[in-house]
């Protein structure tokens, strides 16, 4: 069994599956697994072969085939114009669900050229849609939230630091089930004096030199083009804050596997009434 199910910006929503019961039935899918890589290296004088640099992965590109299953010649046009609608690439990237018979996967995609239509039987137009993800990481339906608190006997539990930057913190665990490292959208909210994430499985963090005063969210997001450090004040205003960004910082991912994250402030009677919640993805190679 495979579906797919695009929507569009708009929320507006089709569904591509096997049923020979629906309207647009889905006879073949590619580009779920593979995607195209670039293998950077370099070649010094008399070297046999090159010596391997980096690798870089193309745009995931996901063709569909299939066909229309209209009841009538008017209930055709209609459903080639529904088709076009939702398709239309004008409005940006959509959200492509691929489900199989194991499980679902979701990425962002765009319609290339809309629904190309090719032959017509009565009532049933066959049709092509080249789907392309900028981003070719699939991700899981669902986005990962967990929250961290003090809590006595709870999952969480003070840890004496010796570090300029904490004198008690606060961790919990992480699990990146995907292929590849995750970046990760934190939400700490005050009260708390310089606050601060570490991932200790890398012992890389991010520190924002700042008053963070209760009821205010500091968000920070490490994605690969949309870093932000922003405050989210208690009226509902937004404030950057990039500028305070400690300078030893990293804006660090998951790397597959545990991850153990830790929070701290540089006051110890920040911590109770502090609470930070992590939102991640974990980003597949293949489905």
């Amino acid at each position: 069994m495979q579906k797919v199910t695009y929507v569009n910006p708009r929320g507006e929503s089709v569904v591509f599956g096997n049923s020979k019961d629906g309207v647009f039935v889905l006879q073949k899918i590619d580009g779920t697994v593979n995607v195209p890589s670039d293998i950077k290296s370099t070649k010094s004088p008399y070297q046999d072969g090159s010596t391997f640099v980096d690798l870089q992965l193309a745009d995931r590109q996901i063709p569909i085939e299939g066909f229309i299953n209209a009841k009538s010649q008017q209930d055709l046009y209609e459903r080639r114009r529904e088709l076009a609608r939702i398709l239309n690439n004008k409005l940006g990237p959509g959200k492509l669900l691929y489900t199989n018979s194991h499980r679902s996967y979701v990425i962002d995609a765009i319609a290339e050229e809309g629904a190309l239509l090719g032959e017509r039987y009565v009532n049933a137009n066959l049709f092509t849609v080249n789907f392309i993800a900028n981003d070719p990481y699939w991700r899981d339906e669902i986005q990962i939230v967990k929250a961290l608190k003090f809590e006595d006997g709870g999952f969480t539990f003070p840890l004496r630091l010796p570090t300029k930057f904490a004198s008690a913190s606060y961790r919990g665990n992480f699990y990146n089930s995907g292929d590849v490292d995750t970046p990760v959208e934190i939400w700490y909210t005050g009260p708390a004096t310089n606050p601060v994430v570490e991932n200790e499985t890398t012992g890389e963090y991010i520190k924002i030199n700042y008053e963070l005063k209760e009821g205010d969210t500091l968000i920070i997001n490490t994605a690969f083009g949309n870093k932000r450090v922003e405050i989210l004040n208690n009226d509902g205003t937004r404030k950057n804050v990039f500028h305070w960004i400690d300078l030893g910082s990293t804006f660090f991912q998951l790397t597959p596997g545990q991850n153990v994250l830790k929070y701290g402030s540089d006051k110890d009677s920040d911590q109770q009434a502090a609470t930070v919640t992590i939102y991640y993805n974990n980003r597949y190679l293949g489905g």
